[in-house]
């Protein structure tokens, strides 16, 4: 079978940032993916450096975008409003916009394809909910990159689910936040799973939903995961999982700290790659290819 290293970025709003440094780290070590596959954030990740490049310069872009969606102030905070409006269908598509108006900014056009990307496969996932299966763009090269990082990112309440051919599709997390399953459907045999799930992140939903919520959509993100391993594991698929967290926990929607983000993934990554097995440990690769340039995030 074809050797297929696969980085696996899994959704969690704003903490996306950690997945960036992250992605520094193992650039640096000369650890390059042949198939990148994100959920939700994890897709906005994976598609800007499949699209602007696995490199340093794709990752400079990619740290950027993060300060156009903090400025754009991409989801709002305040819960309880979009919840109302999305249970009442008086959507608001301000975050809807933003957000695509972002990625055609940066490059990412409408009539982009997936077969157009050079380098590197790229699978995006959302939730079908109407099949109750996770959906992944980019299995058709003819499938529109925006589309379906869009589809990707449909976070509630923030957007409003995509109904389109008998579909209704929303974020990705719903069905499969650390998309292990569908790397391994798509060939991979080696994985690096980037996760950013954190049960701490839920307390200012707490505040506003009481207890029970939170705590049933992180139970049923633990369980996915943990099913996921257990699949790869089955498969023979080496999977090398890094839980990425901050303190205190970054909720969803706050794009703010994302500088500090950055650090905290890279040397997270940077630690986990020291206790890998000797064999396959790139901390030799890594402390040579250290940059003698650094980010200015790293070095504040």
């Amino acid at each position: 079978m074809k050797k297929c290293l696969a980085f696996v970025l899994g959704g969690g709003g704003a903490r996306g940032a950690m997945q960036v440094g992250a992605l520094r780290a193992l650039l640096e070590a000369g650890l390059k993916p042949d198939l990148l596959v994100g959920t939700s954030i994890g897709a906005i990740n994976a598609t800007g450096l499949a699209v602007w490049g696995v490199d340093q310069a794709g990752l400079e872009k990619l740290e950027h975008a993060y300060q156009l969606m903090e400025d754009s102030k991409l989801m709002d905070p305040r819960l309880l409003q979009f919840a109302w409006n999305a249970v009442s269908k008086r959507q608001d598509n301000r975050s809807h916009r933003s957000a695509r108006e972002i990625l055609i900014a940066a490059g990412i056009a409408p009539e982009f394809r997936f077969g157009q990307i050079q380098n590197v496969r790229l699978a995006t996932v959302a939730a079908d909910l109407d099949a109750g299966v996770p959906s992944i763009y980019g299995l058709d090269p003819e499938h529109s990159v925006l589309e379906g990082v869009m589809a990707s990112f449909t976070i509630p309440p923030w957007f409003a689910p995509i109904e389109k051919e008998g579909q209704y599709i929303i974020d990705g997390g719903a069905l499969s936040n650390l998309p292990i399953e569908p790397a391994i459907r798509l060939g991979a045999t080696e994985i690096i799973a980037l996760d950013l799930h954190d049960p701490d992140s839920y307390a200012d939903l707490s505040k506003t939903t009481g207890p029970l919520l939170p705590k049933l959509a992180s139970a049923i993100t633990q369980r996915q995961r943990d099913l996921e391993m257990e699949l790869a594991a089955a498969h023979g698929v080496s999977v090398r999982y890094v839980s990425l967290r901050s303190t205190p926990a970054v909720p969803l929607w706050d794009f703010k700290s994302h500088q500090e983000l950055f650090k905290i993934g890279y040397e997270t990554m940077k630690n986990e790659m020291l206790r890998w097995p000797q064999k396959s440990q790139p901390a030799q690769a890594f402390l040579r290819l250290f940059r003698k340039k650094q980010p200015s995030w790293l070095s504040a």
